[in-house]
């Protein structure tokens, strides 16, 4: 794996460990539903990892493309979001009439959450590979133009 799938991949246990804090504190300690705790814990995670993957992934610096690279990140991130945040909300839908304990169900959910998002990952890394590594327009890119050997009149080349 190269360099920028570590880094991706870096960034992603970072934020998944913020999200899972985030649901753990508010569906455990908080007595909110499944349903809010996910989406406010995806939420407290999406913003450190787009940070993190734009410029220590992709070593992306500056305002140019800014917005095209936060609509495309939140497309992508919005799309396994809504997978993730979808099989937690089932997971307690279907756990919470067999386990009463609510640590235990926490649990349940975290592990819901996870198992949710790795079907994913390796294709939001291409999406966001693909957002995030693409060069700047052909047309802001320099050009590097090739002289041609300067002849003396009367003579060819070789």
């Amino acid at each position: 794996m190269g360099p920028r799938f570590t880094r991706y991949t870096v960034a992603s246990l970072t934020a998944t460990g913020i999200t899972q804090l985030v649901l753990w504190v508010l569906y455990s300690q908080a007595s909110v539903g499944a349903l809010t705790a996910s989406t406010i814990g995806f939420a407290a995670g999406a913003l450190p990892h787009f940070v993190m993957i734009r410029w220590w992934a992709w070593g992306q610096r500056g305002r140019p493309r800014l917005t095209r690279q936060v609509v495309g990140y939140l497309v992508v991130t919005a799309l396994g979001g809504l997978v993730s945040v979808g099989l937690t909300t089932l997971a307690d839908a279907l756990v919470g009439p067999m386990i009463d304990d609510r640590g235990s169900r926490t649990l349940v959910l975290n592990l819901a959450y996870v198992l949710g998002g790795l079907p994913v990952f390796v294709a939001k890394f291409a999406l966001l590979d693909r957002l995030f590594g693409q060069p700047e327009s052909d047309s802001a890119r320099p050009t590097s133009v090739r002289a041609a050997k300067p002849v003396a009149p009367g003579t060819t080349s070789p």
